[in-house]
């Protein structure tokens, strides 16, 4: 059976703590936008997100993650790429909640994002901060045809 490492579990209280951190930062911003403001909740969304997403890098960059690769730029990028998944993950699920579902657009959030944060914790935990994608891709293509060099 699987058990985690304290490092591990350290890292994700870590993200958590956070995570929550952004999560004020794009809920926040969410209200003005959409509530506040009246623009369309995917539109104030995917602004809100983006605004949670810089915070999350430059804490988890700086406080979090120790990283052999210092290029904060290549890391930036591969933040992004995870970051933007998971902001079309979000979007979708706010609009089906919201609109569709005709949810609560705070219940809505406080879903999307706990189901986002599963997803943004795995892929910066093994891409951004552990060599970016294309180390994570390669590692996984050589396990999956079997080279062990």
């Amino acid at each position: 059976m699987w058990k985690p490492s304290r490092r591990l579990i350290r890292l994700f209280a870590n993200y958590l703590w956070i995570g929550g951190l952004a999560t004020v930062v794009d809920t926040g911003v969410l209200k003005l936008l959409y509530q506040n403001l009246g623009i369309f909740v995917g539109i104030s969304s995917g602004i809100a997100y983006v605004c949670g997403m810089i915070t999350n890098f430059l804490l988890n960059k700086y406080l979090n993650f120790s990283s052999e690769d210092r290029s904060v730029l290549r890391q930036a990028r591969t933040f992004f790429i995870v970051a933007t998944i998971g902001l079309a993950i979000k979007v979708g699920l706010m609009v089906i909640f919201v609109e569709v579902l005709s949810l609560r657009w705070l219940l809505a959030q406080v879903i999307a994002v706990g189901l986002v944060m599963l997803w943004s914790f795995w892929g910066h935990h093994q891409m951004t901060f552990k060599g970016g994608i294309r180390q994570f891709m390669s590692a996984r293509l050589r396990k999956w045809v079997g080279d062990t060099d």
